[in-house]
C-alpha cells in the first residue's frame, strides 16, 4: 500500500487505509456479535434440556404415585370382594335358619 505523505493523492490513500482498518473492525465485530448469538442459542437449549429433564422427573415421579395408588386400590378390591363372598355366605346361612324357624 502507498505511503499517503509520498503520494499523489494522499487522501485516496488515507481513505482507502482508514476504510480497510475499518473493514477489518466490522469483521471481527460481526464474527464476535455471531459467536455470541451462537453461544446464547446453546445455553437457551441447554436450559430447555434441562427444564424438559425436570418436567420428565415430576411425570414419572406421578406416574409412579399413581401405580402405588392403583396397587393399593387392587388390593382394597380384593379385600373388599372377601368381604362380599364372606357376608354373602353369612346371610345365606342367617336366611335358611329363619326359614328353618319359620317352617317349624
Amino acid at each position: 500500500m502507498s505511503n499517503m505523505f509520498t503520494s499523489r493523492n494522499p487522501a485516496g490513500v488515507a481513505v482507502a487505509q482508514t476504510g480497510a482498518i475499518f473493514g477489518v473492525l466490522a469483521a471481527g465485530a460481526v464474527n464476535a456479535h455471531m459467536s455470541g448469538i451462537a453461544a446464547a442459542r446453546a445455553v437457551r437449549e441447554s436450559n430447555n434440556s434441562n427444564v424438559l429433564r425436570h418436567q420428565l422427573n415430576i411425570a414419572v415421579a406421578r406416574a409412579q404415585d399413581l401405580c402405588d395408588v392403583a396397587v393399593a386400590q387392587a388390593s382394597e378390591i380384593e379385600a373388599l370382594k372377601a368381604e362380599n363372598a364372606r357376608l354373602k355366605a353369612a346371610s345365606a346361612t342367617y336366611l335358611a335358619a329363619a326359614r328353618r324357624r319359620a317352617a317349624a
